[in-house]
């Protein structure tokens, strides 16, 4: 079975966003002999929703280490939860639970 080239600058054309098109939508122009790449249009890609939720876990920001262990060490020595974070916390949960019932 023959080799998939990679999508992007190659052979086979640069992948472009389409006008009024989302993220998630993309044009790939393959290169016509006698034409430059991209002066003509090419193919639709239609990408699936499963697709589209693995670009949103790439732009996820990266972990915060210093964060999360600052955090445990103080769950762990009792000087996390405060009165105002509880408040906060519990606040959010009622407004989310709100918007969940709209």
């Amino acid at each position: 079975m023959p080799e998939i080239p990679p999508i992007g600058h190659g052979p086979m054309g640069s992948v472009n966003r389409t006008s009024g098109a989302s993220a998630s939508e993309a044009t790939v122009r393959a290169p016509v002999p006698g034409d430059r790449a991209g002066d003509r249009a090419g193919d639709r890609v239609e990408l699936s929703s499963h697709a589209r939720l693995l670009n949103r876990l790439l732009l996820l920001p990266d972990v915060r280490d210093e964060l999360v262990e600052r955090v445990r060490h103080a769950i762990a020595d009792g000087t996390y939860e405060t009165p105002e974070k509880l408040d906060g916390t519990v606040r959010t949960l009622l407004e989310e639970l709100q918007d969940l019932r709209r």
